[in-house]
């Protein structure tokens, strides 16, 4: 005795009928994930965290223009006996209420640290009238 469920059988009906093998690529060359990063916002200002494995501070650039930080980067190394090189070229947005002229970056065990401190809010002065 074969026992039929319709709901079921609709279901397995619509999946496999619906369902689309990946279409795979031999020509690609780069990862498409995206590196991982960290932004957090504080009262003193902002900090970027970037994984950056491989690279150090002669080869590696950050500026920050309009708001937007920019990290570029190239290195180029040995494996298997053939020269190899990897490129970075980000750009994170984070505002402008930061001290451009003040950024600060550093990198360690991969981890590219960039500091972009608030601007001082000044003191209101009483100025005299004459």
């Amino acid at each position: 005795m074969i026992y039929r469920n319709s709901n079921l059988n609709n279901f397995l009906e619509n999946f496999f009928n619906h369902y689309q093998e990946p279409v795979w690529t031999s020509n690609v060359t780069k990862s498409t994930s995206e590196e991982p990063y960290e932004i957090n916002q504080t009262k003193d200002g902002a900090y970027l965290f970037f994984e950056a494995p491989g690279f150090n501070k002669t080869n590696l650039k950050v500026d920050m223009e309009g708001g937007v930080i920019f990290i570029e980067g190239k290195r180029t190394y040995k494996l298997n006996g053939e020269e190899s090189s990897k490129s970075i070229s980000k750009q994170f947005k984070i505002g402008s209420d930061y001290n451009e002229s003040a950024i600060e970056a550093t990198i360690e065990d991969g981890i590219l640290t960039v500091f972009v401190p608030n601007y001082k809010k000044s003191d209101k002065k009483r100025i005299n009238l004459l």
